[in-house]
């Protein structure tokens, strides 16, 4: 007799957590079935982007050594004592980069040249290689990406990526605009001068 109660308490149990949790079960099915399975969107299908690999730099291919009348000089500052300019046939994009010689010229005569690459989305700059006086390229010791002070307006990589290069967090053009607005001093701001990039 004791057997057989206890049996029907055990089936009664048994339908009273079947009647209370079907529904909860339900809804957390029908929840699953209509979360989104497209594109990395879902995380856990295997088009998600595997954040431990590391990125794939682009390829250093240094261009030509400047040529005189390939230079496009572009606005620094009123305090800046010295002319820049790119040279217009080494200016390349890249999907978040962009590469161009630079070359600086004192008002003594001195010229430095470097190759560079600034990248808009962190607002960096590196330098790859810089010119010698035989016309050669010599490979940086400083290799590696540095943040470019947008507040400090007597930078060359500032006054290019502020007023020619980067628009917001973005390439602001492609090369041929670039090259034209630096040409007309065509700057992306409205103010030559503005700080509040």
């Amino acid at each position: 007799m004791k057997t057989e109660k206890n049996f029907l308490l055990s089936v009664a149990g048994i339908l009273l957590f079947s009647a209370f949790c079907s529904p909860l079960l339900a809804d957390e099915r029908t929840v699953l079935e209509e979360e989104p399975m497209v594109g990395s969107s879902y995380r856990g299908m295997e088009d998600y982007e595997d954040i431990s690999k590391p990125k794939k730099e682009w390829e250093v291919k240094l261009p030509a050594f400047p040529e005189k009348e390939n230079l496009v000089f572009f606005y620094v500052s009123p305090v800046q004592t010295q002319r820049f300019a790119i040279d217009a046939k080494s200016l390349i994009t890249g999907k978040d980069e962009i590469r161009y010689t630079l070359v600086g010229l004192s008002s003594g005569g001195a010229k430095n040249i470097s190759y560079e690459g600034v990248r808009c989305a962190n607002r960096t700059y590196r330098r790859y290689a810089m010119g010698d006086v035989a016309g050669k390229w010599v490979p940086s010791r400083t290799n590696i990406w540095r943040a470019v002070d947008v507040q400090n307006v007597n930078q060359p990589q500032t006054a290019l990526m502020r007023n020619y290069f980067c628009d917001g967090l973005g390439i602001a053009a492609t090369k041929e605009t670039m090259l034209h607005k630096l040409k007309y001093q065509q700057s992306l701001r409205q103010d030559l001068y503005d700080v509040n990039y």
